[in-house]
């Protein structure tokens, strides 16, 4: 997969982290992985137009909770409605901002509702681009990338 392709979720992803969350991330090393999500919550979006995939956001609870701290600026300590609701709502910005940096780059996509799950067995896809970003030490938000070749 080229850095044309995997640029666009590097760049809207940190974007979206930052303007949303007020969230500083650090990119670690790009790999390959087979069915990383096990025992992590899970937020998959659909690819869809010049470009076809999906993108996968895990993350562990910790992550999950920190995260929805920032977007409703107030301390979350529980994984209840409001705070999957608001972790999805932030995929799908994500999702968006990614959606706004292809646009800028000449190709047009459209992003599916998200799917959000505690645990990732189902999964049909064997093997995708992982994209681990440090959010605070030791709170990793993996963007993880599949698309159609």
């Amino acid at each position: 997969m080229n850095v044309e392709v995997i640029n666009p979720f590097i760049q809207g992803t940190m974007q979206v982290l930052a303007t949303v969350c007020n969230v500083e991330s650090k990119m670690g090393k790009v790999s390959i992985k087979h069915k990383p999500f096990e025992d992590k919550m899970n937020i998959t979006i659909g690819i869809i137009g010049d470009i076809k995939g999906r993108v996968n956001y895990s993350f562990g609870l910790d992550v999950a909770l920190f995260l929805a701290s920032k977007m409703m600026f107030m301390e979350v300590t529980t994984l209840d409605y409001i705070t999957k609701s608001a972790i999805s709502e932030l995929s799908n910005m994500i999702s968006g901002g990614i959606a706004t940096v292809f646009s800028n780059n000449g190709k047009v996509i459209d992003i599916t509702p998200p799917k959000m799950s505690e645990n990732y067995n189902e999964c049909d896809i064997e093997k995708f681009i992982s994209i681990p970003l440090e959010i605070e030490a030791g709170k990793i938000f993996e963007v993880n990338v599949w698309v159609e070749e």
